[in-house]
């Protein structure tokens, strides 16, 4: 007996000793995901804010849910809702005087009235890896809560402790197993991971025993709006249970926002048409929607009078989708000129505001950009797209922070470019470019209506890619922008004679005056606009007003605004080369800050040019300019250019596929019977 207790503990030792080494000289990890898990963290934000002489201090708790709606070969699709259970601001100085008992009643009335429920889903591999993109509008509106999630990336290959990995998540930090610690009784693998220049540092806790993370905490510091922000975020597992069902995922307030995401994005959880109905039947707008979109996916037979009663919802989106589901939604795509189609789209991978990138080429790096696709947006359709420009340092993240809550009850495509620099600069337009052509590309956009606007340095940028192209565009709101007080704005504002065009200010606006925007105005009027451009100056405000607190101007200014693509008149200032056309003429060859141009439609088919510094043009004529037939002339600086029949614009010969890079791809646009001249 006492022989076999020692060979038994020669045993263990040896096998203790081996398992040791494993961990030293490397291993794999993965996630212990089954089908009906759910787990609950506890989950804290603390923010410390110190700009324009003002310091405050928020801390917000939150309770997420982690619902793992399938588990099958590897893939894991993953429901997450976070709930905020409470937010207070706990200090607030200004140059070293109290102020948090003035400030804290207007910062519990935004807590109000921003949701206090977050959702999405993701899909993963057993190291975390995920397969989509990861949604960017948080819970919390910051620059860094994007890279914490409560399943981290694990090493995908065998690693050894001290050994760096490189992450493939939204952060895309190098990764380390710095050592093990005790979290929660059990034994942790202990990762971290830092940016570059260490303003962002992580750090993880995964536990081999249970195969999920014990623990997560990131600490960052960014610059915003003039000031600095650092934020400290944490999370702590809770609890864990297994073999849940999704009935009782779906009757919790709680839970049924995360099961609906992962319902919505992975075919692979089923789902009965009577447990959407039982969603349905419901209040709550947001899961209404989510189970429209998932009864629309999954074509799931519902009542027709629970639909019916739908569609008459006093929501925009819960109506919109109700009318998909049963199949009679209006507007639906219509052949476009010449009875030619629009070109097919894929559907979107995924709803949400999510990250995206140009790809790099050999001239240009990859250009980030956000990008929210509704839960209304079909492929099949044509849906507005509105641009938003931030303003500070034009970073993406900073537009979607000030808009999001507003944005999310309408039915734009909402393109969140990213500049990190002034909008006004050349380069920056340039990617500007490349990005809006990708997202059109990509997207089944409604070329009439694509709006723009901005604040505070976006508020300027809107108007000055207005005046690069102003056929790209319905209309144009400036909030807050610096107008002709910009050389390089006040160079284009002839070109926007066409454009419904709204500028909205602070009285008091201390960094942008108000009188920017009023001489604007004064501008705009002087070139004696097809459309007159409004001005609001908002009593009492400072700069401080965005498209969340813009008094619904900006919406409801856009609303029912469509692009007219065919004006009559137009005038073109050549501010730059590569933004040489306005509507139907072109400029292929001027003086750039010199050439300027102006054209007409008149009667009896005269097209009638006027132009300094400009030796050739291009034109693209329309039969809409000519409704009684019949030959046309086009005359330049008082002489005939041109004299006879209009080519069929539906003909092979009249189209823009042989124009260079100057065309946009826009059907209405572009098919045209194109002619160039040279003036004589």
């Amino acid at each position: 007996m006492v022989r076999f207790l020692l060979r038994l503990t020669l045993f263990l030792t040896l096998l203790f000793a081996l398992a040791v080494a494993t961990a030293q000289t490397g291993s794999t990890w993965q996630y212990d995901f089954r089908t009906g898990d759910h787990l609950v963290y506890k989950y804290t934000v603390q923010r410390q804010t110190d700009a324009d002489g003002a310091q405050s201090e928020v801390e917000a708790h939150y309770r997420t849910h982690v619902l793992v709606g399938s588990a099958v070969d590897g893939r894991v699709g993953i429901g997450f809702q976070r709930n905020r259970e409470s937010a207070e601001m706990t200090g607030y100085r200004v140059k070293g005087k109290d102020r948090l008992p003035q400030e804290r009643p207007a910062f519990l009335k935004r807590m109000a009235a921003r949701p206090s429920r977050f959702s999405e889903a993701m899909v993963l591999s057993l190291a975390g890896e995920s397969q989509l993109p990861w949604e960017i509008a948080r819970e919390s509106p910051s620059h860094i809560v994007g890279a914490i999630h409560e399943v981290m990336n694990l090493p995908v290959s065998a690693v050894g402790e001290g050994q760096v990995w490189h992450g493939h998540d939204l952060a895309a930090l190098d990764a380390r197993w710095v050592g093990d610690e005790t979290i929660h009784g059990k034994l942790c693998h202990h990762i971290e991971a830092a940016s570059k220049d260490i303003s962002l540092k992580l750090s993880y806790w995964w536990s081999p025993e249970d195969g999920v993370l014990e623990k997560i905490e990131m600490e960052g510091s960014y610059a915003n709006g003039g000031g600095t922000t650092r934020e400290e975020l944490g999370m702590e597992l809770e609890s864990r249970s297994r073999g849940e069902t999704l009935d009782t995922w779906l009757h919790s307030s709680e839970t049924r926002e995360g099961a609906l995401q992962v319902l919505l994005l992975d075919p692979a959880v089923p789902v009965s048409d009577a447990q959407v109905t039982t969603v349905l039947d419901g209040d709550d707008a947001k899961s209404q929607g989510l189970a429209l979109a998932i009864a629309r996916a999954r074509r799931l037979s519902l009542s027709s009078s629970l639909v019916s009663k739908l569609s008459q919802n006093s929501n925009d989106a819960i109506r919109e989708l109700a009318e998909q589901v049963s199949g009679t939604t209006k507007g639906e795509t219509a052949p476009q000129d010449c009875g030619q189609p629009l070109p097919g789209k894929s559907p979107p991978s995924k709803f949400g505001t999510l990250f995206d990138s140009v790809p790099a080429t050999k001239a240009h790096d990859s250009i980030p950009y956000l990008l929210r696709v509704p839960l209304t947006y079909r492929a099949d359709r044509a849906s507005p797209l509105l641009v938003y420009l931030s303003g500070g340092a034009g970073q993406a993240i900073d537009g979607v922070n000030s808009a999001e809550d507003v944005l999310s009850k309408t039915d734009y495509l909402v393109l969140y470019p990213h500049a990190g620099d002034y909008w006004w600069k050349r380069e920056t337009a340039q990617k500007f470019d490349e990005v809006l052509r990708r997202v059109l590309a990509q997207y089944n956009v409604d070329r009439d209506r694509i709006y723009i606007t901005g604040f505070s340095n976006g508020g300027t940028g809107a108007l000055y890619f207005a005046g690069l192209w102003p056929q790209r565009f319905a209309a144009v709101v400036t909030l807050m922008g610096a107008g002709v007080c910009m050389d390089e704005v006040k160079a284009g504002l002839p070109n926007v004679t066409n454009l419904p065009i709204l500028l909205v200010h602070g009285e008091n606006d201390a960094r942008i005056a108000a009188d920017c925007s009023k001489t604007t105005f004064a501008a705009l009027n002087d070139q004696s606009p097809l459309i007159k451009p409004e001005l609001k100056i908002l009593n009492g405000r400072e700069h401080d007003i965005t498209l969340d607190s813009d008094d619904g101007l900006t919406l409801a200014y856009f609303k029912n605004k469509v692009r007219d693509p065919f004006p009559r008149n137009v005038k073109l200032n050549l501010s730059d080369p590569f933004a040489a056309r306005n509507y139907w003429i072109e400029v292929l060859h001027g003086q750039p800050g010199k050439s300027e141009l102006g054209a007409r439609i008149k009667p009896g088919n005269l097209v009638e040019i006027r132009s300094r510094e400009v030796k050739q043009v291009r034109l693209f004529l329309r039969p809409e300019f000519f409704p009684g037939g019949g030959d046309i002339r086009v005359e330049w600086n008082g002489k005939r250019v041109f004299s006879g029949p209009m080519r069929d614009v539906c003909s092979a010969s009249a189209t823009a596929a042989n124009v260079p890079a100057a065309d946009f791809n826009d059907p209405r646009l572009d098919r045209a019977d194109i002619h160039e001249y040279t003036l004589p």
